[in-house]
């Protein structure tokens, strides 16, 4: 079996890329802004995982990203794999119907995912767990407003870190036809 190491290379630059972001959003934003809660940037990029990847690939990619996101977190790790994995499902169902490509739909899409995410978060954890999450309502609007924002700069580091390591074969950009 030959090994494409562009894949590798894409796959190791996406991990340094999400640990950055993750760092950012973990200690940098409260430095800058207070309490005020951070966006989910690392959700954006998992969006832009499930959209631009072949379905085997998405699903190890998205894996490895949870397990390096939760150096970053508190939550569990049978919570975060749950409510990444139900994300993926929507988004790559949604996918399959409905696809076209540029940074509107992915704005779109890291919507869909961050509402998503909260709900299926909250759901989860008060199915699951001794002591669930709490509502937070504000802070939770706060992230759904803050989250889009920052989609279109992440949408063009990411197509760009796309660009010069992959190659036609291994990214996958338009629906399946069923």
């Amino acid at each position: 079996m030959k090994i494409r190491w562009n894949k590798v290379f894409n796959f190791f630059l996406l991990m340094i890329l999400l640990v950055i972001l993750a760092g950012f959003q973990n200690t940098f934003w409260y430095q800058l802004f207070g309490t005020v809660p951070a966006p989910m940037l690392w959700l954006c990029m998992v969006v832009y995982v499930a959209l631009y990847r072949k379905l085997y690939g998405a699903l190890f990619t998205i894996y490895i990203m949870s397990l390096a996101i939760m150096g970053f977190t508190v939550m569990p790790v049978k919570m975060l794999l749950l409510t990444l994995l139900f994300v993926f499902l929507i988004l790559y169902t949604i996918r399959s119907r409905v696809f076209w490509d540029g940074p509107a739909y992915y704005t779109l899409m890291c919507i869909v995912a961050s509402v998503s995410y909260h709900i299926i978060y909250f759901l989860g954890s008060w199915m699951m767990e001794r002591n669930s999450a709490p509502l937070e309502f504000w802070d939770r609007i706060i992230q759904l407003v803050l989250t889009p924002a920052f989609c279109l700069p992440l949408f063009t580091i990411l197509s760009k870190i796309d660009k010069l390591t992959l190659d036609e074969l291994t990214t996958e950009t338009r629906g399946y036809d069923l």
